[in-house]
């Protein structure tokens, strides 16, 4: 009688620990999917801000602003001075 008893409290503890486990798996797998909803929106936005910086970087935009911001302009080709280096 008292090993019957003992089995069933077994069988009980072992049946609560299969059913914690399976929550802690079921949370665990939502956590995860949260997670990785997460990174396919960074991605995204990563891609947007790349694009973003290449269109501020594009160097006809730049010389555009050097030219009506700045006042800049191209020297006359002759007053270019070229320097060679040795590699």
């Amino acid at each position: 009688m008292r090993s019957m008893l003992l089995l069933i409290a077994v069988l009980i503890v072992s049946a609560l620990g299969v059913i914690y486990a399976k929550y802690r798996s079921r949370m665990v797998f939502t956590e995860i999917q949260k997670l990785e909803q997460a990174l396919e929106a960074y991605d995204v936005e990563l891609g947007q801000l790349q694009l973003e910086q290449n269109t501020w970087a594009e160097h006809s935009r730049i010389e555009r602003l050097a030219r009506t911001r700045l006042g800049m302009s191209l020297p006359a080709r002759e007053s270019i001075i070229y320097i060679k280096t040795k590699h």
